[in-house]
């Protein structure tokens, strides 16, 4: 992935534990989804959310260009909630790429 200083990589908040339809759509069993979130291993946690982003047509990586002229001088909250609004689904947390 080229490096682009305004990238950053969501974690979005699916409630894939006890969303049926989702659990559906990802085919796995709310019992599977349940132990991947308590085991919380951060590789399994991040395989979840991106198989949820595929599914979902949902982004995993946003250009935060796209949104701001300076996304590096804007609060965090505005950044939350302006793509929680484009996307329909609330984040539970991102960070820069260089930090990921």
């Amino acid at each position: 992935m080229p490096s682009n200083p305004n990238l950053i990589k969501i974690h979005w908040e699916f409630d894939v534990e006890t969303d049926e339809e989702i659990q559906s759509k990802i085919g796995m069993s709310g019992a599977e989804v349940e132990n991947i979130l308590q085991i919380n291993d951060e590789l399994e946690v991040d395989q979840l959310n991106r198989l949820c982003c595929h599914h979902l047509g949902i982004p995993v990586w946003v250009d935060l260009d796209l949104f701001f002229e300076d996304p590096r001088g804007v609060d965090d909250y505005q950044i939350t909630d302006a793509l929680s609004d484009e996307y329909g689904w609330l984040i539970k947390s991102w960070k820069w790429q260089d930090d990921a």
